[in-house]
């Protein structure tokens, strides 16, 4: 039987971000740490940008202190933000030179940021990596978890974190309560190309079933999309041959870039609101998709997995700087009220960006055309809208913050 300080289930971005900070943490280097996956090992690739996500810029500065963000050769920023509703006068714009930055965020292939972080953990020799192992069994205990491979092996672990994504294995064993209701919206994730260049700004179009983002990428004809919409239009869309799904596309977006082209292949997925009611139980404790999942409009959901580690490991730090326990139950409910409140706040706005869009009356429509326009022309607010999207005010984790941070 083998035993580790920490075990960290889930080799996504989020469990291999935690297990970076624990091992490179001032007061944490000497932590058996592991890391177990059900599936393969991270293969380096060409990043192909089928699945994307949008970093703000407090991830930027969490991964640069980790030493991976030099090493992503696929990280385009933008640095201007229009969006605005299809049958409307509603729009809003936002540039970053206007809010005194270099760029608003960055477009990052999931699986290259993936294999990077695997990349810098395989030079930690702390952290033992096991991939396409399968959890039979979790017993949590008051003071140690027991976890049971499907091959015989058994495992225990001071600190048990489920890193396991939205249908977590981790939670489930556990039994911590789950909120949840379906946003009756399917996302179709593509790359398309366009005729006129996307001048590094990603666009956001509210069509009557759902959102449409364009999001730029290095090459400047060349776009990510998120298409959130009906699941019956989803599956239609899906199914259409390349030029009919050309012309929808360009439609849709109004040949804002004139027309697009699809490249490559398309995906559909199901879009649910996922919130763990409980996010730790004993010796255990959950951590971004696990813990949550939000629609992806804002293009929030990996930046705040990433805060709920970055969060996690300085309380950890901290524990192990006061010579306390690594897992105490007042540093694990400090986590959870920490982290809990900020998802709360993003979840909300979501479901109040999707509802207060999801109107086609005249009177919201002209309401939101109004309050569109008006914010646009009210500079101090744009700024504090866009504080909170770029990572640069509310209650962030240390390694995250910028050097003034407005609270």
């Amino acid at each position: 039987m083998q035993t580790s300080d920490v075990v960290i289930v889930g080799g996504g971005s989020a469990g291999l971000t935690l297990a970076l900070l624990l091992a490179t943490g001032e007061h944490s280097q000497h932590l058996s740490i592991q890391l177990l996956d059900q599936g393969p090992a991270p293969l380096p690739q060409q990043a192909h940008f089928q699945r994307v996500s949008a970093l703000n810029l407090a991830s930027k500065r969490l991964l640069e202190k980790l030493a991976v963000w030099p090493q992503l050769t696929a990280n385009p920023a933008y640095q201007r933000m229009e969006v605005w509703e299809a049958d409307s006068f509603a729009r809003i714009q936002f540039d970053a030179a206007e809010l005194g930055h270099d760029a608003l965020g960055f477009i990052v292939d999931n699986e290259q940021l993936r294999q990077q972080l695997y990349a810098r953990v395989q030079q930690l020799p702390q952290i033992n990596c096991r991939f396409a192992v399968k959890i039979k069994e979790i017993n949590a205990g008051d003071e140690q978890n027991l976890l049971q491979l499907a091959d015989g092996q058994m495992l225990l672990a001071k600190l048990l974190v489920g890193a396991d994504g939205a249908n977590s294995f981790v939670r489930q064993q556990l039994q911590l309560p789950i909120a949840f209701w379906d946003y009756e919206q399917h996302a179709l994730v593509a790359t398309i190309r366009t005729v006129e260049s996307h001048q590094q700004t990603a666009r956001q179009v509210f069509l009557p079933t759902g959102p449409l983002a364009l999001l730029p990428l290095a090459d400047p004809h060349l776009c990510s999309i998120v298409w959130s919409t009906s699941p019956e239009q989803a599956a239609t869309l899906l199914a259409l041959d390349t030029p009919s799904f050309n012309q929808q596309l360009t439609a849709a977006s109004n040949a804002v870039l004139g027309v697009a082209e699809l490249v490559g292949d398309r995906a559909v997925y199901p879009l649910t609101m996922r919130y763990a009611k409980q996010w730790f139980r004993q010796q255990t404790v959950l951590v971004a998709d696990a813990a949550h999942t939000i629609h992806p409009l804002a293009g929030q959901g990996m930046n705040l997995g990433l805060m709920d580690v970055a969060a996690l490991a300085e309380l950890i730090n901290r524990q192990l700087a006061g010579h306390l326990p690594l897992a105490e139950h007042r540093m694990l409910r400090q986590y959870e009220r920490w982290r809990k409140s900020e998802a709360q706040q993003m979840i909300a706005a979501m479901e109040l960006f999707k509802r207060g869009f999801g109107s086609q009356l005249k009177l919201p429509k002209l309401v939101r055309a109004v309050g569109m326009n008006l914010t646009n022309q009210l500079p101090l607010l744009k700024e504090k809208i866009m504080a909170a999207a770029l990572g640069n005010s509310g209650d962030l984790p240390q390694l995250a913050r910028p050097d003034v941070i407005k609270l």
